[in-house]
C-alpha cells in the first residue's frame, strides 16, 4: 500500500483479482474510487513524483504504469522487466528513494 503525495488517496495491491485499487481518504475514512487491472500478483506499488503510480508485477515480470488522474484511471504502459520484480525505486537528484 502507499499513500498518495498529498494524503488524499491509498493506493492498495490487490494480489488476488490482479488489481490496483484506489481508495479516496477523507476525515470518515476510505472509500474505494476505481480498480484498474494490471499484471499477475502484483507486489508492491509506489507514487512517482508526477503523480503517476508504478506497480511491480511478480508473476508477470513486469511493471505497470498506471494513470491514476485518468477517468477511468488506466494503464498507460506496461515494462516487461525481468524475472520476478518485487519492489519499485525511483532516483533522481536527491539520491536513490525507495517505496
Amino acid at each position: 500500500m502507499a499513500l498518495s503525495a498529498d494524503g488524499s488517496r491509498l493506493f492498495a495491491a490487490n494480489i488476488p483479482d490482479n488489481k490496483l485499487e484506489i481508495f479516496s481518504v477523507d476525515a470518515q475514512g476510505f472509500t474505494i474510487v476505481a480498480s484498474v487491472p494490471v499484471g499477475m500478483e502484483p507486489c508492491a506499488l509506489a507514487e512517482a513524483p508526477d503523480g503517476i503510480v508504478w506497480v511491480a508485477n511478480h508473476l508477470s515480470d513486469s511493471v505497470s504504469i498506471v494513470d491514476v488522474t485518468a477517468s477511468p484511471p488506466k494503464v498507460v504502459r506496461t515494462l516487461l522487466v525481468g524475472d520476478e520484480p518485487r519492489d519499485i525505486f525511483f532516483a533522481g537528484a536527491g539520491g536513490l528513494r525507495e517505496h
